[in-house]
């Protein structure tokens, strides 16, 4: 969204109607994504929790989100404000340029955030997310493995 606020002539020439189609398709695709990264975190602080701090748990889980809300509105309204092409007054006056610089800042800080979650090292359990299986257990591909090597592909005894 930021790229195509900068660049793309629309936003250039203030064309309400192809401006208004592009933030109504990408809050769309904003909101699908967020349900269900939202379900997802949901599950994974549950599923984390030790079972005699699962309270304390999803409390810190919500407070940290509240937090991460109020300080990503605090600096989306200071990047809003000050970036543009006019700062007299302390303010920018260019609106797309700074809608623009939120959506990058937002991009930017999801991207952090995917590097920190890569961390994660989940092999005992995996992650399944209704049919699909996402992350395996590991004692599922060890066990998958010994059968390979007990029976490999075309073996007659594993056909039988």
């Amino acid at each position: 969204m930021c790229v195509a606020m900068a660049f793309a002539p629309a936003f250039d020439n203030h064309e309400l109607t192809p401006m208004t189609a592009w933030f109504i398709a990408m809050l769309v695709l904003f909101a699908v994504i967020f349900a269900i990264n939202s379900s997802i975190h949901s599950y994974l602080v549950v599923k984390y929790a030790k079972a005699d701090k699962v309270a304390v748990s999803v409390g810190f889980y919500y407070m940290s989100n509240a937090c991460g809300r109020l300080m990503g509105t605090i600096g989306s309204g200071v990047l809003y404000t000050y970036v543009g092409d006019n700062v007299g007054s302390l303010a920018g006056t260019n609106a797309t340029a700074g809608l623009a610089a939120c959506f990058l800042a937002g991009t930017l800080c999801s991207i952090v955030a995917a590097l920190i979650t890569i961390k994660i090292d989940d092999n005992q359990e995996g992650l399944q997310c209704g049919p699909c299986i996402l992350v395996r257990p590991q004692e599922e591909e060890e066990e998958e493995e010994e059968e390979e090597m007990l029976h490999p592909v075309g073996d007659p005894a594993k056909t039988a």
